[in-house]
């Protein structure tokens, strides 16, 4: 039975092989079309024979699992470890809350058009003015990279390189928000 379901799949595809692409191409086709029947022939065979035991596997793992929660994907929260206080800040202050006791957000909460990022320490970081254009922008983030840069730090140690890296980090993120600004 298994074997001539499958030997249908097989005449039935290549007939449509056939038909679409012309039957030299179909005769050519043979050797694929047998592997296929071999492997439906023996996963039909597979499945007829071991039906129930297929089955009975599927009813433990529901009967194991229905008490326990779909997994979801794992939240990463933000940590605080003492360096970063200066973005906690800026976090509470636009989302107008409190920090340390004290009410944040100002000119956030009376922003009729939402969200506003507070760019102050982005041009403190590249050490430009407010008024900076983005010439000047440029010229000051490629001073900086130049002086962080992690290749000129391979003869230092560990703690030196760690915190050229993590300026440098700065100095990147701060140039690309800045210089969204401009385009």
């Amino acid at each position: 039975m298994i074997y001539s379901v499958s030997m249908t799949l097989i005449l039935v595809l290549f007939l449509v092989i056939g038909i679409t692409f012309g039957f030299n191409r179909a005769v050519g086709m043979l050797p694929v079309l047998f592997i296929i029947f071999l492997l439906v022939a023996f996963f039909g065979w597979f499945i007829f024979n071991f039906f129930w035991l297929i089955l009975l596997i599927i009813f433990i793992n529901y009967l194991r699992n229905r008490n326990q929660p779909k997994r979801t994907r794992r939240t990463y929260y933000y940590r605080y470890n003492g360096t970063n206080t200066k973005d906690f800040e800026d976090f509470f202050r636009q989302a107008g809350g409190n920090y340390g006791g004290q009410q944040q957000g100002g000119y956030y909460n009376n922003n009729p058009f939402g969200y506003a990022e507070d760019k102050s320490k982005y041009y403190e970081i590249l050490g430009v003015n407010k008024n900076a254009s983005k010439d000047d922008i440029k010229k000051a983030y490629r001073d900086l990279v130049k002086q962080h840069h992690p290749d000129k730090f391979t003869n230092a140690n560990d703690s030196e390189k760690e915190y050229h890296e993590n300026k440098l980090k700065e100095i990147n993120e701060a140039y690309e928000k800045l210089s969204k600004d401009f385009t």
